[in-house]
This record gives C-alpha cells, structure tokens and sequence, in this order.
C-alpha cells in the first residue's frame, strides 16, 4: 500500500510456458479494506513480528486465501490482468499485489520520479 498514486506500465513480456503472452496479475483493495485483510492475516496465523502485514509486503494472497477472506469478510478485490502496452493506476491507500506470470519489464511512476523493474516468474 503506497502513500502516493502510483502508475505502472507494462513495457514487454516474454511467452508463458505454455507459448501464451506474458502478464502481471494485479490484485487491488481499496483504503477500507486494509484492516479487514490484517485482521484476515492474523487468523490465519501470520507473525506480525516483522512489521505491518501489508506495508512489509512478505504476504501474497492466493486463490484460496481470496475465496477465504469472501466467505469470511465478504470483501473481493478487483482483478487486472495487465499485458504489455497497458498501464495499472494504483490510487493512494489502496492495498495491492501484483505477481508477473513470465518475464516482463515495468515502468513505474511515483510522484515526479519513475522506476524501471524486471521481473521474472
């Protein structure tokens, strides 16, 4: 979770393995969820010894921890599956992970400053 609005651009992705374009899978909570996804960590046991789950970002959530926090919460985040080309605003305070499905390239913009980022699944 960020404190500024942030824009990310996906630059390039190379093929998945099963020969299809590349992706990053975004995951996005708006500002009132976020206690709702620490009070979700903390029942599901996660150690809050090295910081604020969210902040400290050492927890991605998958498809079972999503279906859970439904059933539990009632609470979905909105999806975006991101292809080269596209950008992804993420707005101040809005919980959010993102995991790259094969290689790509991003650019990110924070305030007046940009970040270039390789990653790689």
């Amino acid at each position: 979770m960020d404190l500024t609005d942030a824009v990310n651009i996906m630059l390039w992705a190379g093929l998945c393995h099963d020969g299809s374009p590349g992706y990053a899978l975004w995951h996005l909570y708006p500002p009132g969820m976020a206690n709702i996804l620490r009070l979700f960590f903390r029942g599901e046991g996660f150690d809050e010894g090295a910081g604020d789950f969210i902040h400290s970002q050492r927890i991605y959530v998958t498809p079972p921890m999503h279906q859970r926090i439904y059933e539990k919460y009632g609470v979905k985040p909105t999806v975006v599956r991101q292809r080269p080309g596209e950008a992804v605003f993420i707005p101040a305070g809005w919980a959010h992970q993102v995991r790259d499905r094969h290689f790509i390239f991003f650019l990110f913009f924070k305030k007046k400053s940009y970040i270039a980022s390789l990653g790689w699944q």
